[in-house]
């Protein structure tokens, strides 16, 4: 029998959940959640923690499961990559773990490589030795927009936003790095045994500062083939410097008015929706190849599909009545399971009222529903 240790039981591991039973694999769900969304699939549930690396290493060592992951969770992806590298599985190791959550091991990284990056220095509320301007104060080690504070000007760095980055750091630092204009956008790879393949490229959308936060996600990007290659090319130098051998991986970049590419951050897992959304837009079955990869598989893969997929996150009440409206005059191009009656102004992606897919086949009605990307 074939066991896979699933680290999170959020809704967006489902993907990974169902397409671990196509494997015929045995489900073993793990989440400090006795109640979360997705025990209800698993085989077997643990009621512990995905940060608690060593107990689910003593239940790794006892069952001995194929594969150790996670989809959808930067915490998962630490335990997932401690407890696989202790168990000599297929997996990107422990130390890539965390230089892909840290995020100013991740710039020194970066420095080192050559790779532009903005500009980022640790601060406290006693030592804040800064002078470029705009700028964002974040945590050092948290993911989803938790914590995120934009400055306009020097005298916004205060003591409040200083200890809003600190509630979400689990290092209990903060980084304050220089704000970069431009298209953002993010590199969806897939890699086995070293071998890099991007699977696709997501334009994001964010509010205007100063509250930025991600409003909608479109894929393919709508980007030449010259502008495509040359972001493959830096996505796979990325991975390379981070020495990222396995599964899937989420790198967020910046594309300047001078035509730069900057590194935002990178994840070591899948983004968010994004096995959804190319499966919605390319066919392509992101999860399986991620599973495939942690199974020592060689990837090959290409697209059985030429469309579009969306995702619109619901930050507030207006966002559900423009779902509202669509569900009046554009139903067919809708997957959706939102029925709400209260809402909140969300402050970051773990904060969401909801969200909702929404897939197009024809590129000329891609209009109707999303603008373009400036």
């Amino acid at each position: 029998m074939k066991h896979i240790f699933i680290l999170g039981g959020s809704k967006e591991q489902l993907d990974l959940i169902f397409e671990a039973k196509r494997f015929y694999f045995i489900i073993h769900l793990f989440d400090s959640n006795e109640n979360c969304y997705a025990r209800k699939y698993s085989d077997y549930f643990y009621n512990i923690s995905i940060s608690n690396k060593e107990e689910i290493l003593t239940e790794a060592i006892r069952i001995k499961p194929l594969i150790v992951t996670t989809i959808a969770t930067e915490i998962g992806n630490i335990t997932a990559c401690y407890v696989a590298q202790k168990l000599g599985l297929n997996t990107n190791s422990y130390d890539v773990a965390i230089n892909t959550t840290n995020k100013f091991k991740m710039k020194n990284i970066l420095n080192d490589n050559n790779i532009k990056t903005a500009k980022a220095s640790i601060i406290s509320k006693e030592t804040i030795n800064w002078d470029i301007i705009p700028a964002i104060i974040k945590p050092i080690d948290s993911s989803a927009g938790r914590g995120i504070s934009y400055v306009k000007y020097l005298e916004d760095i205060t003591n409040e936003k200083i200890d809003n980055a600190l509630q979400f750091s689990k290092s209990k630092k903060v980084l304050i790095e220089e704000y970069i204009k431009g298209k953002q956008f993010s590199i969806e790879t897939v890699s086995s045994k070293g071998e890099h393949h991007l699977v696709a490229i997501t334009e994001e959308y964010t509010s205007l500062p100063p509250n930025i936060i991600e409003t909608k996600q479109l894929i393919p990007a709508r980007i030449d083939d010259k502008l495509k290659e040359r972001i493959k090319h830096f996505g796979f130098q990325i991975l390379n410097a981070f020495k990222i051998e396995f599964g899937a991986a989420h790198i967020e970049i910046k594309l300047t008015e001078n035509n730069d590419l900057y590194v935002i951050e990178l994840a070591s897992r899948m983004g968010g929706w994004r096995s959804e959304l190319i499966n919605f837009s390319l066919g392509i079955n992101y999860v399986q190849l991620h599973l495939l990869s942690l199974l020592g598989k060689d990837i090959n893969f290409k697209p059985s599909k030429d469309e579009t997929a969306i995702v619109k996150l619901i930050i507030s009440k207006e966002d559900y009545d423009e779902l509202s409206e669509f569900r009046e005059n554009n139903s067919s191009y809708l997957i959706d399971d939102i029925d709400m009656n209260t809402f909140k102004n969300s402050k970051h992606l773990s904060d969401l009222n909801g969200f909702y897919f929404i897939h197009i086949q024809n590129k000329d009605d891609i209009s109707k529903f999303i603008e373009e990307h400036h």
